[in-house]
């Protein structure tokens, strides 16, 4: 340990004897991504939660940040116990994967995507229903739907999308 941290000051005193800084010029300049906001996610919660209202469906919907984590979640006081899981990893599969759930789905199916890719991650879905939300031409979150057939839970998530301006 004292070798280590004797051979760590020799190298600190000859980078600040040689006038080595580092210039804020020469430094990476900081990544800016666009963030999904609360105000955002109860746009598209509400539009989406009319949506499914109009068509009869009881669903439960989920909204996460690009990270995964849940920004938003309503669900309808009939829809079936299952459905709250469901939508999140909808939603978490969409913003992790950066595509519809759907084509996740069928990318299985026709071999184009392995089938491994269900068991990388617990809240990996490969059921129809959860589409990434995308700001400013990046992956921001993502919306998903459980709790209607398939293609309803997209139509509904797809509504919600179209909450942002």
């Amino acid at each position: 340990m004292k070798r280590m941290l004797a051979r760590l000051a020799v190298a600190t005193a000859v980078l600040v004897g040689s006038g080595t800084q580092i210039q804020a010029e020469e430094a990476a300049p900081l990544t800016q991504r666009p963030v999904l906001s609360m105000e955002q996610a109860q746009k598209m919660l509400l539009a989406a939660s009319a949506e499914a209202q109009r068509s009869g469906h009881a669903v439960c919907i989920t909204i996460v940040d690009r990270s995964g984590q849940t920004l938003a979640v309503l669900r309808h006081h009939d829809a079936g116990v299952h459905t709250l899981e469901a939508s999140y990893k909808k939603a978490f599969t969409a913003a992790s994967q950066k595509r519809r759930t759907l084509d996740i789905a069928q990318g299985v199916r026709e071999g184009r995507i392995p089938e491994d890719i269900r068991y990388l991650d617990a809240r990996l879905s490969l059921m129809e229903g959860g589409i990434p939300i995308i700001i400013a031409g990046q992956v921001a979150g993502g919306i998903g739907v459980g709790g209607a057939h398939s293609a309803e839970d997209t139509r509904i998530a797809e509504a919600g999308l179209k909450a942002l301006p």
